[in-house]
Order: structure tokens, then sequence, then C-alpha cells
């Protein structure tokens, strides 16, 4: 290479300064640095990187005789596509590196940050490959060796090293004994820092392909001095090598940038300006295709009042979640609905007696501002105040968080603060935001809206070619940067930046083209109503988990859907990629604490995913699943845990403490064809759920496993015990004295779901967990609310020792509907609330007691339509009553007259 000197001086600069430089998007590598590779011609590859504003590419290949050969190209980086780079053939004479020879040409053309198109010339013959990046593990070190080495004081050979998660190798190049480029190599998942190398033999670049075979060629082991510097050390080595190339002992340096030095390739990086800012979402509105839409226990302990009562079911204690009735010991709050059984902008308010003893319509409170969606309603309800957060849903196929991005324009949420007293609530402050609300939660007097925003520009065309193409590109250049980001109004004032360009970051690229869309996450102070703070995001967001110190945001890395919505796979990857974005929570704002990485992916329920996380001391505990290449849940699925924390050595990266399965502990949560159900973290504990659908019945035998899983050891966590039972649980709820809940479906043999199922477990020990008893409930056509929300669940501890709990039912029973055998759907019989007594507090008194449903319609008469005891439905519990909340209506039924029920109020 023939800028070695200045690549070395501006390296050198890179990384004095990188400790003190802030991650810049201007600062993010053109394409992801390291192995790259034509997943259709395993057997050779690339080494890419950039440094000093020069672009560089090492080719291993093989030469038209079947022998190992390698070629360097490099260039301007800001030529990157457009000026093929002269294509070099390195010798080796009378003991050092001669001048290269020049053989072709290549050209890099980036379609994205992982994945490019080379056209290439050697030796006359010419082609076209397309290639991505060699990914062989899915996790964020502290310290990541992966670049290209050389050793100055023996310059002209060295290694293209990668180190991914426990997995370390590369390409060793250097000179056969008459000085011909030739190279070996080698990849391993260790932990001693050392690789077994091969020689191989394959088809050249223009040639028929062949797999490539290799034989042993020695050991190579490196000492790490620091992260720019290694000690190499060889063993057995049979590679012919050049007279004076010396590779055992080698001191060796980084040519490219090391991983610490490059920031903003790991982590959230700031735009350099508003117009920068306004560049990207140019780029992402042009890049967006037409969407086509389809027509221990965490729940916070009962207050210390006089008579206690159940509050919302929650999956974090201290973080309260929105829900469609809230209760605040004296009132409760829900939507109002019309005949048809739609939510309208009216909060009803209902007072109810002490003990539940009555239920009194206070009267009604209309909801501020223009009409609005009222489908993804929810209320808070603490300090005196009432909060109404709603907004409009994306309508598309196939889940909304994968959905292309011209489904999320045109989004809006609105944020009303209330006084509320004495069974009355008067409008104190409202926000009108815009883009979809994605979530929302309240941790003290601090409200946390999520929302994502597309710029919704008049004439623009998305995804059109043609004559549209210009039209888009003018109106772009006419609209200014204030017209494409979000705005927010409050108390009807005049519209201002949601979020402002300095605090508009930008996640690592991976294979994801830029989009317009924009996660704001908007903290209001309830107590003082303010936007007291907001940071945004570009790009999409498939989790958000929220712990109370801290936001986490989960993004996929590759494109997930189709334009029609179809689920798509990932092209030359083992697994998909999801980075993690942690954001700390306060009373001074948000700061953003670093950025990390697992295998896999989190799935688009954003009520069943974010049980997928969990924080505790300071760590984030995750469970991703992968499915492969060959079809999404057609071949198979991995689930994988992965415990994060952030890096002290490493400065805005979550590094990974550890992972399961792994070397040691090989164990999976689940065999191929299992897909994820459901997990709940309980402390230093983790209870998962896998299940065989239907699908997979004529490949392998049902199973429905829970497992339990120790993480009392971040860094060794490992399965203790696993327990396979018929059915499956949605949801899992952890008690006390080492007990579990679980509600879900039984199935039959085949996998084919019917009735509701409740199961009391008995995980007490770890290693053999147990099914203490298992509750069927009406037959296939059933459902509840709790499948939909665990909002649905009501829980409330007795006076002796027992616990009450509740979850809305739709039961079908009796005679077959339609359908026939398994997949039969039988007759509904009756709607509302059932009840249970979990009866003993240990796992040997501990039973599933029935008490009397709750029953709103039933046969012979009409089942109610829409039937919130299938989606929507709530109830509150008390010692002497139960309160049932459906549609805007409310119905009680006391525990003393069994089975009596009063309503609908």
């Amino acid at each position: 290479m023939t800028t070695i000197k200045r690549l070395l001086a501006v390296l050198a600069l890179v990384v004095a300064g990188a400790a003190s430089h802030a991650a810049s998007l201007a600062d993010r590598s053109p394409f992801a640095q390291g192995h790259w590779w034509d997943p259709n011609r395993p057997g050779s590859g690339f080494d890419m990187f950039t440094a000093g504003g020069q672009a560089v590419v090492n080719w291993y290949t093989y030469d038209r005789a079947g022998k190992a050969v390698w070629y360097t190209a490099q260039g301007d980086a800001a030529l990157l596509g457009r000026d093929a780079y002269p294509l070099l053939k390195h010798r080796w004479v009378n003991g050092r590196k001669a001048d290269p020879v020049v053989v072709g040409g290549l050209r890099v053309s980036l379609r994205n940050s992982e994945s490019a198109q080379l056209d290439w010339t050697v030796d006359g013959f010419s082609g076209t490959t397309t290639i991505v990046p060699f990914v062989q593990a899915g996790e964020t070190l502290e310290v990541d060796h992966t670049g290209s080495w050389f050793a100055p004081d023996n310059n002209g050979w060295g290694f293209a090293l990668t180190q991914q998660g426990n997995v370390l190798g590369g390409v060793l190049f250097a000179y056969d004994a008459s000085g011909e480029p030739t190279w070996v190599s080698g990849f391993g998942r260790n932990t001693d820092r050392s690789v077994d190398l091969f020689r191989f033999t394959g088809p050249c670049p223009s040639c028929p392909y062949a797999v490539s075979s290799g034989t042993p060629a020695g050991r190579l082991a490196f000492d790490f001095d620091a992260e720019w510097q290694v000690t190499a050390r060889a063993t057995g080595l049979t590679m012919p090598v050049a007279e004076g190339v010396r590779i055992d002992g080698a001191r060796m340096f980084q040519l490219s940038i090391p991983a610490s030095a490059r920031a903003a390739d790991r982590q959230l990086a700031t735009f350099d300006s508003a117009a920068a800012l306004k560049a990207y979402l140019d780029v992402g509105m042009l890049n967006m295709v037409d969407a086509r839409p389809a027509a221990s226990d965490f729940s916070p302990a009962p207050p210390t009042v006089a008579i206690p009562y159940s509050t919302t079911n929650l999956q974090e204690s201290g973080v309260d979640e929105s829900d469609l009735v809230k209760f605040d010991g004296r009132f409760a709050y829900t939507f109002r609905h019309s005949l048809s059984g739609a939510r309208e902008a009216t909060v009803r308010i209902a007072e109810l007696g002490s003990d539940g003893a009555n239920v009194t319509v206070r009267g009604s409170v209309a909801l501020a501002g223009p009409p609005r969606s009222m489908e993804s309603a929810g209320l808070y309800v603490a300090g005196g105040k009432l909060v109404s957060v709603a907004g409009t849903v994306p309508k598309v196929r196939g889940g909304a968080t994968w959905a292309p991005s011209n489904a999320w324009s045109g989004g809006s949420t609105q944020v009303e603060i209330f006084d509320a007293a004495g069974g009355t609530a008067t409008s104190r402050w409202y926000a009108a935001i815009d883009g979809h609300p994605v979530a929302s939660r309240r941790i003290g007097d601090r409200l946390y809206v999520v929302t994502r925003f597309v710029p919704a520009i008049r004439n623009f065309f998305f995804g059109t070619l043609g004559s549209n193409t210009t039209s888009n590109v003018s109106l772009l250049a006419a609209t200014p940067l204030f017209d494409m980001v979000p705005k927010i109004s409050v108390n009807g004032g005049a519209p201002a930046m949601a979020v402002q360009p300095a605090s508009m970051y930008s996640p690592p690229q991976g294979s994801t083209r830029p989009f317009a869309d924009m996660i704001v996450v908007t903290s209001i102070d309830l107590a003082n109503p303010r936007v007291a703070d907001a940071i945004g995001i570009v790009g999409a967001v498939e989790t958000v988990y929220v712990s109370p110190r801290n936001i986490y945001l989960a993004t996929t890395r590759q494109d997930q859907r189709a334009a029609n919505g179809d689920l798509r796979p990932a092209p030359g990857l083992l697994y998909q990629i999801t980075d993690l974005h942690q954001v700390a929570l306060g009373d001074s704002g948000m700061s953003i604490v670093g950025s990390g990485m697992v295998e896999g992916i989190l799935g688009t329920d954003l009520d069943k995913t974010p049980f997928r996380l969990s924080e505790d001391q300071g760590r984030l505990r995750i469970v991703s699943s992968t499915t492969m290449e060959m079809g999404w849940g057609i071949q198979g699925n991995r689930n994988r845990l992965t415990i994060m924390e952030p890096s002290r050595a490493a400065p805005g990266v979550l590094r990974t403490v550890s992972v399961l399965p792994n070397a040691r502990r090989s164990g999976m949560l689940g065999l191929p064809m299992e897909e994820l159900y459901a997990t709940r973290f309980a402390g230093d504990r983790l209870y998962a759920v896998t299940f065989t659908s239907a699908r997979f019945a004529n490949q392998m035998p049902t199973v429905d496993p829970l497992f339990v899983v120790d993480l009392s050891d971040a860094t060794d966590p490992r399965i203790r015990g696993e327990l396979v039972i018929p059915g499956f649980s949605d949801y899992l709820h952890p008690l006390a004295n080492g007990l579990l809940l679980g509600f879900g479906r039984s199935v039959t043999m085949t996998g084919i779901a019917q009735g509701l199922q409740l199961s009391l477990f008995d995980v007490s020990d770890d290693a053999n967990p147990r099914a203490i008893q298992q509750v069927v409930i009406g037959k296939r056509g059933s459902d509840s609310a709790l499948l939909q929300s665990h909002h649905a669940l009501s829980a409330l501890p007795t006076a002796d020792g027992n616990l009450a709990i509740a979850f809305p039912a739709r039961i079908h029973d009796g005679a077959i509907a339609f359908g026939s055998g398994d997949s039969a759907t039988y007759a509904w019989q009756q709607s509302g609330l059932a009840r249970y007594l979990v009866s003993g507090s240990t796992p040997s008194t501990a039973r599933l007691v029935e008490l009397p449903a709750l029953v709103t319609h039933k046969m012979p008469f009409t089942q109610p339509f829409p039937d919130a005891a299938a989606d929507g439905a709530r109830s509150i519990l008390f010692p002497g009553a139960t309160v049932y909340v459906a549609n805007g209506q409310f119905w009680r039924q006391e525990v003393a007259a069994a089975g009596v029920v009063s309503g609908p109020f």
C-alpha cells in the first residue's frame, strides 16, 4: 500500500481525540468495517475499512489455477461508487515488499452500509458480485480488535482480524517461498485468543463456482497489549513463507481505525447541523414505499388504605402504564363508548362506595381538541391529576411496528391533564404532538410519551418512479426543515418543533436505508404541566421498555418487511440484529447512556415485547429470537438471552456481560421448531414458555415447555429446570413463595388451540418446576382480553393470606357452531369476568378455586358486540365486591351475595 504513513498519522490523531469527541453522524463510516463476503460464493472474502479519507479493500480469492491469492484496492473514500480503484497484486522480493503491479480495477458501489456491489476486472476478466458483512455473532464487545493489522518494521503482510462475541479469526495474508501473495484463514469460537489456520484452494472470481477445500496450516495466537497493539504467536505454521516475513513474535498495530475511535458506528450519533438533518430526511422521503393499508410479583402492591383494592397490573413496580380504566381509591375513570362499542373522546367518572359497596356515576368530561382517534387511548390517575393520552393508529397488514414508513404518516397524539377532585375533572393543560403514539409511561410526576412521526408533504408521492421523482425532489427542496419534523402545540398555541435538531440522533444504519421516520420521547411534568424535555431518534422502534431509571428503545437493523407488508429474511445473515439504546431518566432531563446490539428480533406486539426485557442492578436482560434465512418460522427459531450493561472502558457502549446459550452452557430456550410465547423476569429468575404451533405439527410432536433460568450470576446465566406441559401460557404472572401463574390456551396433540387455560406452577425448586393445577375454561372459540393486554388481569391479596384474581372471559361451549374435529368452534355461552382464588400461599398448599363469575351477558340473550370480554374489559377487586368495566359501563358483584350482579351503570 502506498499511503501507510499517511494513514498512521491520521489514525494517531483520531485515536487521541476519540475520548473527547462526541459521536457525530459525519464521523460514521460509510460501510461496516471488517470482513465481507458473497454468501453465494463462500470460501473467499474481503476486508474493507476506511482511514484518513481513504477506502481500502483487501480481496482474498484464488487465481485461475485455484491457488490462494490476494489483491488490494485503495482510493479516495469520496469516490466510492463513482471511480474504480486500481487493483494491485503485491510481491515480496529480496526480503522486502516490492512495488505492486496493477492487474485490474475494483469499483465499490454501496447500496447501504451493509450491502455493496463490486464491479471488478482481474487479468482481463470482468464481473460483478454483491457482498455483505461476514457476521458471526451479534454481541457488543467492550474492546473490539476487529481490523487490519500490520507490523511497521516488517511491512508488506498482515492479518485481517475479526472479533465478534466469542468468535475470533480472520485471514493471514503474506507471501509464499517464491514471493507470490498467498493467504490462510480460520475462525473459531473460543476464549484463548487463538485460531486454527487452514490453506485453501478454490475457484477464481471468473471461474465456475466450486466449494473450496482446506488443509490445516498451523495456529496463530494473539497477545493483545492494547486495543491497537498485538503480538502474534505462530505455532506449527505450515504456510510456505517468503524469506524475511517474520510472523512469530511480530509486534503488530492496527492500520484500520480501532472500534473505540469509531463511536458513531456503534451508538447513537448526533446530526452535525439542522441542514444535515434536513438532507437526511430528504433522502429518507425518497426511499419510502407506498404502504397498502388493510381495510417476585412485579405489579404494584395494593395501596395502604383502610379498604384495599386492586390496581393496574404493571410490568415494573413504580412504572405506571396507561390503561382503559383507572381508580384512585374513590373514583373510577373510563372512556365512554357508543352503542356500537366505539371508544369516544369522553371520560366517564363513577364513584365506587367504600369496599365497592355501590357504583354511582358522577358525570363525564369531554377531551379537548378536535375529534380524534381513540383506538389507542389510555388514562393515568395520580396526585390529584387525571391524564389522557390518545392518538391515531396506523392501519397496515402484518404488524405496525415493521410496517412501511408511509403507514406511519399523518399521525397525531393528544395529551391532556385534568385536575380531578370530588367526581369532577377540570382541564388544565393540553398538548397535541405530531405522530402516532407508540407507548407511554408515568414515573412519579413525569409522563414519558413515545411517538413515531413521518412527514406528510402535500402532492408528494411515496414509492413512485419516473416523472414523479423530479416532482418529489422539487417539493423537498422547497420544504423547510420546520415542515418536515414533528411539532407540538400546547394549549392551542402556535406549533413548535417537538424536538430540536441538536437532540435528534441517528442509530447505526445497518442495511436499513435512511427513512424519514422519527421516534420522539417527550417528557411532561405533571405537577407543573409543561414539556420538560424531548429527544428524538431517526428510524423505527420495535420495542419500548421502561424501568424506574431508564427507557430502552429497540430497533431492528435490517428491514423486516417488504413493501407489501410480508415478513422477509435478511439475505446472507445467520440472524437479524437488534440495536438497543438506553436513555437515562430524571428530573434534570433525559440523556443518552449508550447503545448495544443483540442477535435476533423481539417481535411486533408492543404489549408483549416489553416483557422480553428487564433491568436489574443496572443491567439489562433481554430475550431475542432468530428466524433463519430459509423462511420466517418455517425451518426453525432460536431464542437467546443477553445480559448487557453500560461499559466503563468504552463510554456510550452497552457491553455484553453474558449470553445464553454459550460454549459452556449449550442448553437452548426451546427446540428449533418452538416459538417464544411468553417471558417474565422476576428478580434473578427468568421464566419462559415456548410452543410448537399447529403449522409445525407434521414436522415434530407438539411440546410446550416452561423454562426456569437462573440469573443470580449475571456472568453465567443457566437453565435450571424445564417442565413440559399441555397447552401454552401467553402471559406469566409471578407470585410470592415460589408460585407462578400462567394464562393461555389448551391445545390438542396436533397443536390446535382450544379453550382458555389457567395454570398454577410451583417454581420454588428451580431444577424441578411442576404444574400444581391447570384449569381449562370453555372450548374452542373462547377468548379473553388478557390475551390482548396484561392489564386485563386483576389481583388482590385477601385478609386470610390467599389471592383473589379475575380476568375477562368470553366462553364458548355446548354445541358445535361450525367446523369439525379439533378445528370445531363451539357456540357462545356467556361473557363477563372469570374469578378465581389462589388458595394457600405455599407450593404444598396452593390450589386454584373457582369463584362465581360476574356474568354480564348469557344465552339465550344476545352476545354483546363488540364483546369487551375478548378485548378491552377490566376489573377492580375489593375484599367485599368486584366491579367490572366493559365498553364504558360498570357492573358490580357482591362477594357475600355470590352470583348476584347489578348493572350496567
